[in-house]
């Protein structure tokens, strides 16, 4: 779209347009449409509910277990209990897709979604390997040894079992040897995180679960999938810039410039505005969205998770949130979060336990 015919918003109408994009609040423009799955409705569709959600999402950040539970829930009207089911029927997947930290996935996205968003991380985790006194070939040795346990595995392996697996192939996984390959190996998308074993995590491998994985970097090249992954992020988080989706995706500005461009070629391109001078994308779908749904967007008092998409999916976070508040809300500089309450569209604050 031509930047003279682009369409000037407010703050508050970006943040309602991001409220309703990310299912945080109503509207019968939104392509997904969530009628509750509360305890009167069957678990399945609660389950199919969930899966759906996750898919719009592409990649919700589920760093700290509970609070990934939550966020899912929150978006998809049900509890903590079917979004469990939903992974350990396979549907959801909890892995290293991007930043080198852990994001629930749609099963057949992960490991596409992987393979594009890590190769930087990747090459970071393979610099740091002579630090903790691995070598290329025990990396390989562990990575074979796995391999072939989880091929040979009635059930998932957890993360005590494949410590032993390394152990036996004459790899230490002491002193955070074993925590960097397991988060390495889940980076190449060929191994995944499984349903937990109690309080542990689990791994099994993408192709033995993954029945139908989409893998568009392999049909398509990596660019177009790159152009693939901006539609869709711009579709679930916009209005945002191809800087937010850097930083979401882990992919370097240019890479992530290139896909948003890619993303204004599709046949229902994405819409242009600005607001205080910036210029953001958002989803076509969009322009149907009323007036009266982004007021009562903005009527919302939401408790949401630590690590929660709504600030994580953003570089530029000052929109929604005074920098003021990242101490109590975060990131942290050491990268830590804590659930928080949105009103109106604005972070105020840690929430309450």
């Amino acid at each position: 779209m031509p930047h003279n015919t682009t369409k000037t918003i407010s703050p508050d109408e970006l943040r309602a347009r991001r409220l309703i994009a990310q299912l945080l609040a109503p509207s019968q423009a939104h392509p997904l449409q969530i009628n509750g799955a509360d305890n009167s409705v069957a678990a399945a569709a609660a389950v199919t509910a969930v899966a759906a959600v996750t898919e719009w999402m592409v990649a919700t950040q589920f760093q700290l277990r509970n609070s990934g539970l939550d966020a899912l829930a929150i978006r998809s009207n049900t509890d903590k209990q079917h979004v469990e089911e939903a992974i350990k029927q396979g549907h959801v997947v909890r892995s290293w897709s991007q930043r080198g930290t852990h994001h629930a996935l749609y099963a057949p996205d992960v490991s596409w979604v992987t393979r594009v968003c890590t190769p930087r991380v990747q090459a970071a985790s393979s610099k740091r390997r002579a630090g903790l006194g691995l070598t290329d070939d025990a990396v390989d040795t562990a990575r074979t040894a796995l391999i072939k346990a989880l091929e040979q595995a009635q059930q998932p392996l957890s993360r005590t079992q494949c410590y032993e697996v390394f152990r036996e192939a004459g790899v230490d996984p002491d002193e955070q040897r074993g925590p960097h390959m397991l988060r390495h190996f889940g980076g190449e998308g060929e191994i995944i995180q499984g349903p937990p074993h109690g309080n542990l995590e689990s791994f099994v491998l993408h192709d033995k679960v993954v029945g139908q994985a989409r893998d568009v970097d392999k049909k398509l090249g990596r660019e177009r999938a790159i152009g693939e992954l901006a539609t869709r992020y711009i579709t679930s988080h916009g209005p945002a810039t191809a800087q937010d989706f850097a930083w979401w995706s882990g992919l370097t500005v240019r890479e992530a410039k290139a896909g948003f461009a890619e993303a204004h070629t599709t046949s229902t391109p994405p819409i242009e505005v600005t607001c205080e001078n910036v210029t953001y994308s958002m989803g076509a779908w969009q322009s149907t969205v009323t007036e009266e749904e982004l007021i009562h967007a903005l009527t919302h008092t939401l408790r949401l998770p630590a690590f929660d998409e709504y600030i994580l999916g953003y570089k530029d976070r000052s929109q929604v949130m005074d920098a003021a508040l990242i101490p109590e809300v975060g990131p942290s500089k050491n990268g830590m979060c804590w659930p928080f309450v949105v009103h109106a569209g604005v972070v105020q604050g840690r929430a309450s336990d």
